[in-house]
C-alpha cells in the first residue's frame, strides 16, 4: 500500500497465508515467512526487564501491554495473548500486499484461498515474488499496486506478535492497529474484505477515542478527532473520483478516449490532494503526489473504508454496547461497494 495508510494511523492487515496455498511456491513462501516469525518472537516481559534492552524499546514495549489489558478489559477484544511477543524480523515491511483491478474497471482482481473465500488482494513475505506477479499482471493488462506492509494478522490461528516493522510507531498509531488487528480475531466474515477491513477501521477509530478518553488525554483525542476529519476528507475525494471513473468506464468510449479521460481523473485527484495538503499545513499526502495512480490504488483504499460509515450508525444504534454491536455486526446486511 502507499505509505499514506501508516501516516495516518492505520496499517494494513494481510490476512492469513498458511491457508493461501493456490500454489506451491506461494504454499511454501508462506510457511517459511511464518516460521520465521514464530521463531524470532520472543515474550514481551522478560525483554523488558531486560537491562540490555534500549530504552525506548522497552516503552514502546510497556505501551503494548497497556493497549493490550485495555483492549480486553474495556472493548471486549481478545488482547491477552496476541501482541504478548515481539520479533525483530531485520526489514521494514513484514509483508508485500498486492491489489490489481482491470484497466476500465474498479472491480478488484480476487484470489481464492481455502477456509477464507475470496479474497481482494495477494501477499507475499519476500518483495521479489511481489514483484514477480505484479509484472505478471500487468503485462496481462492489469492495473496493479503494490508495496510493503508493517503488520498483518492471522485472524485467531496464531496469536500475533509485535513487530519491529510497527514498534517504533506512536502510541496512538500502535493502539488504533492492535485493537484494528484484534477485531479480525472478534470477528471475521470469510471472502468479504471490504466488510472485514471496515468493521476494523471502524472499531479501532471508536477504540482509541475511548482509550484516550479512559487516560484523560484530552489534547491528544483532539488531535486524534483532527486526523479522523482529515481522514474523512480524503476519502471524500476518493469516492468523487471513484464516482467519475465509474461513468468513464460505462461510456462506451474507445479505448484510447477512455485512456484519456482517465488519466485526467487522476490528475485532478492529485490536483485535490495538493489542495488538502495546503489547508493541512502544507503536510501529508506525499506518496500520493509523487506515486502513478491507478485503479488498484482505488481498489486498496475502499477495502478499508467503504461501510465505516455503516458500522459507526450501527455501534450508536447499539448505544456504545461492543458486545452488542458485535453480535449485530455478524449477520449485517451491507450493499456492495460500487
Amino acid at each position: 500500500m502507499p505509505r499514506f495508510l501508516p501516516s495516518l494511523g492505520l496499517a494494513l492487515p494481510l490476512t492469513l497465508l498458511l491457508a493461501s496455498c493456490q500454489t506451491v511456491q506461494f504454499y511454501s513462501q508462506a510457511v517459511s515467512g511464518q516460521v520465521e516469525i514464530f521463531q524470532k518472537s520472543k515474550p514481551i516481559p522478560p525483554i523488558i526487564a531486560d537491562p540490555a534492552t534500549p530504552p525506548k524499546l522497552k516503552k514502546q514495549l510497556q505501551s503494548v501491554q497497556e493497549i493490550r489489558q485495555f483492549a480486553t478489559g474495556h472493548l471486549t477484544l481478545p488482547g491477552d495473548e496476541s501482541y504478548g511477543k515481539y520479533a525483530d524480523l531485520g526489514r521494514p515491511y513484514v509483508v508485500w500486499t498486492l491489489y490489481a483491478a482491470p484497466e476500465f474497471s474498479l472491480e478488484p482482481k480476487t484470489w481464492w484461498y481455502p477456509t477464507l473465500g475470496k479474497l481482494d488482494y495477494r501477499g507475499f513475505f519476500k518483495k521479489e515474488e511481489a514483484d514477480e506477479l505484479t509484472l505478471k499482471l500487468r503485462a496481462q493488462g492489469y492495473d496493479v499496486q503494490s508495496g510493503g506492509t508493517d503488520a498483518y494478522s492471522t485472524l485467531g490461528w496464531f496469536h500475533d506478535p509485535v513487530l519491529n516493522t510497527f514498534v517504533d510507531a506512536s502510541d496512538i498509531d500502535l493502539a488504533e492497529l492492535i485493537f484494528h488487528e484484534l477485531t479480525h480475531r472478534r470477528l471475521f466474515r470469510n471472502g468479504d474484505t471490504t466488510f472485514n477491513e471496515s468493521l476494523a477501521n471502524a472499531v479501532a477509530e471508536e477504540s482509541v477515542k475511548r482509550w484516550l478518553r479512559y487516560h484523560k488525554r484530552t489534547g491528544d483525542l483532539k488531535n486524534y478527532e483532527a486526523r479522523l476529519v482529515r481522514r474523512g476528507q480524503f476519502y471524500d475525494q476518493i469516492d468523487r473520483t471513484r464516482a467519475d471513473l465509474k461513468a468513464l468506464y460505462a461510456s462506451n468510449k474507445p479505448p484510447a478516449e477512455m485512456r484519456r479521460d482517465k488519466a485526467r481523473i487522476f490528475h485532478q485527484l492529485q490536483d485535490n490532494f495538493r489542495e488538502l495538503r495546503r489547508r493541512w499545513g502544507g503536510r501529508g499526502l506525499e506518496n500520493w503526489l509523487k506515486e502513478d495512480i491507478n485503479n488498484a490504488h482505488l481498489v486498496a483504499l475502499t477495502t478499508y473504508q467503504h461501510h465505516v460509515p455503516a458500522f459507526h450508525k450501527l455501534l450508536a444504534e447499539c448505544g456504545g454496547d461492543l458486545n452488542l454491536f458485535f453480535e449485530k455486526a455478524k449477520d449485517l446486511k451491507l450493499q456492495k461497494q460500487d
